[in-house]
């Protein structure tokens, strides 16, 4: 890998092999880093509810402090 990043900054290269170097260069840190966030919550929110809460006002029974009759 360090002789391909040599190769690489050894070549003589216009404004726009460069450019176009540093995009593929970003989209691949960024698409990776996406890649990875997406996978760790989806295997870490199986069990969290959608909306606001798990009851139909919102948060939990144990959230308000109050104890329900």
């Amino acid at each position: 890998m360090k002789n391909d990043v040599e190769k690489l900054l050894q070549k003589e290269m216009d404004r726009k092999g460069f450019i176009k170097h540093v995009a593929v260069g970003f989209a691949a840190i960024v698409g990776i880093t996406t890649v990875v966030k997406t996978l760790s919550s989806m295997a870490g929110n199986k069990n969290q509810t959608v909306g606001y809460g798990s009851n139909s006002y919102g948060g939990t029974p144990s959230s308000t402090g109050q104890k329900q009759a």
